[in-house]
Formats: structure tokens, sequence, C-alpha cells
């Protein structure tokens, strides 16, 4: 006769590989959320802090800045994107210091908040993008709520 440890055990286990998708599956999710944000963010920060015929030789204008990685901070591969603007080893300038300074502002610069509400404002469109991944078929978990089965 099995044990209740073994039992809880034995349903932790397959909860956990019907629930966690593998990290190829968390890789394409993050991704995909994070190219909902990304372009969000460059619409809102081209909308609020764009300036037209401006001159600035070689230098990416700040929405032209916005990127994203899949891969998590110092470049580890484990399902994680990041998005953001670009520092000043891409760039030749840290335009991810002057969103922040438009951001929050500074003693001369009244801040927008226009990141902290593109975030608040996209985290439902992100969720869906990745909930769309999710619930593919194939590896990694996931199951659709398609009730015609």
């Amino acid at each position: 006769m099995v044990n209740l440890d073994q039992l809880m055990e034995d349903f932790g286990r397959n909860a956990e590989k019907m629930i966690v998708p593998d990290q190829a599956k968390r890789k394409a999710m993050t991704a995909a959320g994070a190219g909902v944000y990304v372009e969000a963010l460059k619409k809102e920060t081209r909308s609020r802090h764009y300036q037209p015929g401006r001159k600035i030789g070689k230098v990416k204008h700040l929405a032209d800045s916005i990127t994203f990685d899949n891969k998590d901070v110092d470049g580890v591969d484990n399902g994680n994107s990041l998005a953001g603007f670009t520092g000043k080893d891409e760039s030749g300038i840290n335009h991810a210091r002057i969103a922040r300074f438009l951001n929050d502002g500074t003693k001369f610069i009244n801040g927008d908040s226009f990141v902290d509400k593109t975030r608040r404002a996209s985290a439902n469109a992100v969720f869906e993008a990745e909930r769309a991944i999710y619930e593919q078929r194939g590896d990694g978990g996931g199951t659709t709520n398609d009730s015609s089965k």
C-alpha cells in the first residue's frame, strides 16, 4: 500500500509537469510578451517624447532604442526576457538613463511616468500574448480551453 507522502509527492511532480512549461516554452512566452510591451512602449515614447526634424547625427531617437533580449540579466538563458531601453554600449548614449529621467523626473524636469503607465496599461495584452503561446499544443505543458472536445 502506498503511503500518503508518496501519493502527495507523485501528485506534485505530475501537476508541475502539466502546469509549469519547460524552458523553451517559457522562452517563447516571455518573448511574445516582451514583443507586445516593446511595441506599446515605442508607441508611447514616440507620442510623448518625439521631436520631429531634430538632427541628432548617428544617435538613435529614444523611441527607436527600445529593444528586448530573450535572455535574463547578464545573458543567462533561463526562459526570461528583458525589455527596455538600450544602454551606452549599444548606441553610444545611455537611453535607459534618459528614459529614467523623463519617467521619474529630476530637479529640473517634471517626470511624466510614461514607462510606468505603459507597463500598467499593457499588462493585459502582454499576459494574453504569453497565454496564447502557453495554450498552444506541444511540449512544455499548457492546455487549451477548447470546449469542442
